[in-house]
This record gives C-alpha cells, structure tokens and sequence, in this order.
C-alpha cells in the first residue's frame, strides 16, 4: 500500500504538526509551515489531524498511487488533476490504483497540503514524523522527496470522511498580527514608529528556518545584540545591520538578536504561505486580542 514519486516538486516533504516540547534541547519544532490547512485536509479525511501528510511548496510534481486511496488537498490552491482531470481542494477525493495526481502551482500563496486516508507511514522520531533538513531527520529519510520514492500509506476506508466541513480562516496576508516582544523596550518611538507604517517584502532568501525580510532599518538604542536567549517561533529579530527576521518552525533554538515583537499564533500559518515578492505590513495587538483570535480559530475548527 504505497505512491511512488514519479517527479518531485520543488521542496516535497513529509509533516505533520512539529515536534514540540524539546526546544529546551536545542532541537526545532519543525512541523507544517501553515499548520491550519494541515491540519483541516486530516479533518477532510476523519484522520487524526497529526497523521503525517505531504507538504508541497511552489510548485509539486506528479505521485503514482499503488492502491486505491482517499485524499484531500488542502491550503493553496494549486492547479491539480488526476489522470488530467482537474479536481478540487478541500474534499475527499478517491484515487484509484494505477492513477496518476499531478499538482501544478500556485498565483495565490506558497504551501500546499496532500493528506491521505489514515496518513503515512514514516519513522517517528521524538513525538513527530515531521522533516528537519539541517539534521537530516525525521519525514523520509530526513530530506526532500524525490523521484522513485515509495511512501507507505495506511489501508484506506471511507469511514469519517467529512464532505461538509464549516471553516473560517483569516487568508489576508497583507497584515500580519503581532504582539510586544521581549526587547520591546529597546527600540525608541522613530524605530517603533517605521516598524509599523511602513511595508516589508519577503526576501529569496526565505526559508523555513526563517523570513528575512526587506523594508526600513529599524535600529536599537544601544545597536548592540543581546545576550543569547531563547527564541520562540514567529518571533521578529532586529539584526545589528537593523534587518528584519521571522524565525519560523525550522528556527534556531536561541539567538542572539533583539526581539521587537512576535508574530500571534493565529497568524503563523499566513507566513506559511508568503513567498519571495510577497509584501505586507505589521499590526500591534494586545496579548488578551492574540488569545481571542487563537481560540476563535481553534473553535471554528472543532479542535
């Protein structure tokens, strides 16, 4: 019971929702960069939302399924077709033996989600089967899927396959919220001030460790770099070049560089889908307005 790759796509690798609780261990969460459509293609499917799924990025390439199976598409809509027959994102689809799914790209987004019926079968390694391509770990072999790679899948049967699932997912990209971070304090009003009116385009060279980002220098009053300390994920460093950087789910445990907010879990998945080019502004908020999106998000998904 397996799919075979017969072409990868640009960055093909097996997640699922990180492995959290040993960053204390210098080891990274990893996980699905836009946990939110991870997590409802598992919902689509009846699977438990951590079965590991593909996530595919810019653009994906063409799976050759060995049995039949269901799946479900999630997050970006990429162009997507079985036997060259377009199909839709966001339901339960049935592939049969011998069919072939090719995913196209995207105009809208960055990430994609390929979930099947009861996930796949990969190691798991410290809670999680997600990929860490700095260690070569976890996923498939620890690295990007390529061609004549054959992923195990689970036996497939149409029990709780949800064809009526209700979301409401905040996809406006051009704002991402935030909250003070730990060295707030450290930047003057000017600095405060250009952080927050003024706009920031992705960088080339973005990955998932982290965004850099280009936009106004914003500086500290000391220019001076801060005793290494833990780094939370979403987090926005401040380089002494007086760069921007959103560590993100394959970040670094700890750093070095200044804080000057963090980006609010319930918009961590709209920096899963930011591009190179793509541009947007930054929006303080209090803590007490970051737990109510949070938990206003979970709710809409029945978590």
């Amino acid at each position: 019971v397996s799919i075979t790759i017969l072409k990868a796509g640009f960055q093909d690798l097996i997640q699922d929702l990180g492995r959290n609780g040993y960053t204390h261990m210098g080891i990274s969460p990893t996980g699905a960069a836009d946990n939110i459509s991870f997590r409802i293609g598992n919902l689509l499917l009846g699977n438990d939302i951590n079965d590991p799924g593909i996530e595919i990025t810019l653009f994906g390439g063409s799976y050759y399924f060995n049995t039949d199976a269901i799946i479900a598409l999630s997050g970006s809509v990429f162009t997507s077709a079985i036997d060259g027959d377009m199909i839709p994102f966001f339901k339960p689809i049935v592939v049969k033996s011998g069919q072939t799914l090719t995913i196209g790209s995207t105009t809208n987004g960055a990430r994609c989600y390929l979930a099947i019926r009861g996930g796949f079968q990969v190691p798991y390694i410290l809670d999680s089967s997600s990929t860490h391509l700095l260690s070569n770990a976890g996923g498939f072999n620890g690295r990007n899927l390529k061609k004549n790679d054959e992923i195990i899948c689970s036996s497939s049967d149409d029990m709780g396959i949800k064809n009526n699932i209700k979301f409401n997912m905040d996809d406006d990209r051009s704002i991402l919220r935030v909250t003070r971070g730990l060295q707030y304090d450290l930047f003057d009003d000017a600095n405060k001030k250009l952080f927050f009116s003024e706009e920031f385009t992705v960088s080339h060279n973005s990955n998932r460790m982290g965004l850099r980002i280009r936009g106004p220098k914003i500086y500290n009053k000391t220019t001076k770099d801060i005793l290494t300390e833990g780094l939370p994920l979403g987090a926005i460093q401040i380089t002494g070049d007086g760069d921007s950087i959103i560590s993100f789910v394959d970040h670094q445990t700890t750093g070095g560089y200044p804080k000057i907010t963090n980006v609010i879990t319930a918009d961590l998945h709209k920096v899963g889908q930011l591009k190179p080019g793509d541009k947007f502004m930054f929006k303080l908020v209090s803590l007490h307005e970051a737990e109510t999106l949070y938990f206003n998000q979970e709710k809409s998904l029945k978590i």
